[in-house]
């Protein structure tokens, strides 16, 4: 009966298993891309920083020094910056996929992308939303005495804050690793598909034409999305395309080398697409007299420099990137805490030196480094000791026998099974 079962299980799910666990899994480091991945979170420090000075984008906590002006600086980063990260989250997949069981895997990018998000929910996000609440509606209690009325899902004080994974707890910036492993899971569905022969002699043909023809291929999903979905859900789609599209062009050397040749020309195509959206948010997108078809078209060129942006990335990575450094694994491994806790640095540091009016370049320089700082300083903690090491998505660092990682990954599935089974349903 069990050989039967077995046999019926393989059967069954023949068509992943083949996929999995191969004999010729990659072998060459994609540098490149270690250090786009590293600098693209870098970024958000920044991006997340000037949040709080944006004179007309909302965010949980907001500076007494508003401009527009910082908003034009990040209109630069906007259309492409979350496109790309999800690129490189593609590839990434690709690169794992022939590494592991398909067991395994389901089993280690669960653990690894859910175990901290739960902690990210439940320990580092919270005073993001103390900062809100204070500034919204005038919260006068202490931090300690919040964190008390946070962990109670039926307190008062939060009737107005209800959005999240459970009541007034929610994954604000952290919704990347939510939508990371939902697409993992849809992307184990496609799997089957994506590796057909049938779709690789679909697609064989496109990457022998012109470099329009492929450029059109790949935007017109893009555009599709952006006229068909609500624009609370385009984030998720358009993040789901890409990390598609990365999954699927990993293996396309052709097209990174084509990249790498053409960069000073994405340049200056990127360059006139930033122009545009300049300009057009400017004259359309605040003007509440332009016409619809205006916004439309608007909406079209900012997708567009969305792959535009991502394009010239990797070119320029590719061609200014491509090699190791002794503190490139360090600095991988650093990715995850730092995105995990940076948000909630950036907003705990502006709510702490407000009151003291230091002026806005000041403040943002203390905003900014202290953010690098203390990020810093606890991922030199949370590096030393393995307890903390899978609490921010960082591998642990002792060698462990098969039964103690055995135990660890199902301590680890118990814990977050309950959000887990939100997060599904």
């Amino acid at each position: 009966m069990k050989r039967l079962f077995s046999r019926v299980v393989t059967k069954l799910f023949h068509p992943w298993l083949v996929i999995f666990d191969v004999e010729h899994a990659f072998s060459t480091r994609r540098y490149d891309l270690d250090w786009l991945r590293i600098l693209a979170f870098i970024s958000l420090i920044f991006y997340h920083s000037g949040m709080v000075y944006s004179l007309n984008w909302s965010f949980h906590y907001k500076s007494a020094y508003l401009t527009e002006l910082v908003e034009y600086v990040m209109l630069i980063f906007s259309p492409w910056r979350m496109a790309l990260i999800w690129f490189i989250s593609g590839v990434a997949l690709r690169y794992l996929v022939p590494k592991y069981s398909l067991r395994h895997f389901v089993v280690t990018r669960t653990v690894k992308i859910l175990l901290p998000l739960l902690v990210g929910v439940w320990l580092v996000v919270p005073v993001q939303l103390y900062a809100q609440m204070s500034q919204e509606v005038g919260l006068k209690i202490t931090f300690s005495d919040f964190i008390v009325q946070f962990v109670d899902l039926s307190s008062p004080i939060f009737k107005d804050y209800q959005a999240g994974i459970w009541p007034h707890v929610d994954v604000n910036h952290l919704w990347y690793l939510r939508s990371l492993w939902q697409f993992t899971l849809l992307l184990l569905v496609l799997l089957p598909f994506l590796h057909s022969r049938r779709l690789s002699r679909l697609f064989s043909p496109v990457f022998e034409q012109s470099r329009c023809v492929l450029f059109l291929c790949l935007i017109c999903p893009i555009w599709l999305l952006k006229f068909y979905s609500e624009s609370e859900y385009f984030r998720y789609g358009l993040g789901f395309v890409f990390l598609l599209y990365g999954y699927m062009l990993a293996r396309q050397s052709s097209l990174f080398q084509c990249l790498k040749h053409h960069w000073q020309s994405l340049l200056l195509v990127f360059i006139a697409g930033y122009l545009l959206i300049l300009i057009g948010y400017v004259q359309i997108w605040k003007n509440p007299e332009a016409e619809q078809w205006q916004i439309e078209v608007l909406n079209l060129v900012y997708v567009t420099q969305g792959l535009i942006g991502v394009s010239l990335m990797l070119a320029l990575a590719g061609r200014f990137l491509n090699h190791n450094h002794r503190f490139l694994p360090i600095l991988n491994k650093a990715v995850f805490p730092f995105y995990i806790l940076h948000q909630s640095v950036v907003i705990a540091l502006a709510f702490w030196i407000t009151p003291w009016q230091l002026g806005a370049a000041l403040e943002a320089l203390v905003i900014i480094g202290g953010t690098f700082a203390v990020c810093t300083a606890l991922f030199s903690v949370i590096y030393r000791f393995d307890a903390l090491r899978p609490l921010f998505g960082v591998s642990v660092k002792h060698q462990y026998t098969y039964a103690q990682r055995c135990w660890g990954y199902g301590i680890g599935c118990v814990i977050i099974s309950p959000l887990a089974l939100i997060l599904i349903l």
